[in-house]
């Protein structure tokens, strides 16, 4: 009998342990994480039901995933590619917590053999519309070389007032795809 309740005791104290640490986990893991690998080629990901869905801003542009051998970053398989028309926007909407400081993490390409002044790109995170409008990040790349991945990483700490945020890589010039991979938005450890 006292077997038994030895073992009960150990049993709840196991369960307690291991509802703490899944709560815990839970806590810890990234607003968004999506490195495409788990998609279909062809998949659009732009289209309502996606799981981890982009948005876009424009009619004209969709991002599709796409699965090739070691194309994607750091050789891996899986990223998504925008259409090539001008103006894209690949967006995610979030609303972070005030006074938490966050990493955002992203692998950006474009593909297509065009003059250097149609590669160029933005990382920029904002909160609010026209005048009401505040720029957390807002940094352009103006040197990125055709078909080969650049990875940023870079962090931002949300203000009271503009915790509703939009996340975006945006690329006027046409005639070229931006790829996007292991985009991640987490709390900064």
């Amino acid at each position: 009998n006292n077997k038994i309740m030895i073992n009960r005791e150990i049993l709840s104290i196991f369960i307690m342990v291991m509802s703490t640490t899944i709560f815990v986990a839970q806590n810890q893991k990234p607003e968004y994480r999506n490195n495409f690998e788990s998609y279909e080629d062809g998949t659009v990901l732009t289209e309502a039901g996606v799981k981890n869905r982009l948005f876009t801003w424009g009619k004209t542009t969709t991002f599709t995933a796409r699965k090739s051998e070691g194309k994607g970053n750091n050789g891996s398989n899986g990223y998504a590619e925008s259409s090539s028309n001008e103006g894209v926007y690949c967006v995610k909407y979030f609303t972070l917590e005030p006074g938490i400081t966050y990493n955002w993490k992203i692998a950006v390409k474009i593909e297509g053999d065009v003059p250097s002044f149609k590669r160029k790109y933005s990382l920029k995170v904002s909160s609010g519309k026209g005048e009401e409008v505040y720029k957390y990040l807002d940094i352009s790349i103006d040197d990125s070389e055709s078909g080969k991945w650049m990875q940023h990483n870079n962090e931002f700490t949300v203000k009271e007032g503009h915790e509703k945020l939009n996340v975006l890589v945006y690329r006027w010039g046409g005639e070229n795809k931006l790829c996007v991979d292991d985009f991640v938005v987490r709390k900064k450890n």
